[in-house]
């Protein structure tokens, strides 16, 4: 019963580091539209960011539907936590692209730093959707004791 615990704190973890994530890329939506290009509104950035959030959002909704799985002793597949932790994985390398333009905006110089740390925070969120696949229990233990 620890392994399942262990494995749902560990999911439980990695959903929440993608919640700051997707809380900080609204953070720095506002800057980035008003004031990454001299006397005009970015709407590409604007557009760009909006769908950053947007595609993290099923993402969450996956990490608990995982572990809706886990609390009804049904979850018997790894596929799922490798296509989520596969997908932030190359999402924040797609989001790196964005970080490493704006690293040399004189107007707003703490956006390139805020989306590098949205990238660690992906990364992270991946790597421990990983470790949760691995410790993920072998045999589940049904509520009357049998296996």
């Amino acid at each position: 019963m620890k392994t399942l615990q262990k494995h749902e704190r560990l999911l439980l973890i990695a959903a929440g580091i993608l919640l700051l994530s997707m809380l900080l890329m609204l953070i720095i939506t506002p800057a980035i539209y008003t004031r990454s290009l001299p006397n005009m509104k970015n709407q590409g950035a604007l557009i760009g960011m909006s769908l950053a959030v947007l595609i993290r959002i099923p993402l969450f909704a996956g990490y608990f539907s995982i572990i809706k799985r886990i609390r009804k002793y049904s979850d018997r597949r790894t596929g799922s936590y490798y296509v989520i932790g596969g997908l932030l994985i190359v999402f924040a390398f797609i989001y790196s692209d964005g970080a490493v333009a704006f690293m040399d905006n004189e107007t707003i110089p703490n956006v390139s730093t805020i989306m590098f740390v949205n990238v660690i925070l992906d990364v992270s969120a991946a790597l421990l959707t990983f470790i949760a696949a691995y410790f993920r229990p072998k045999k589940l233990i049904k509520p009357n004791g049998t296996l």
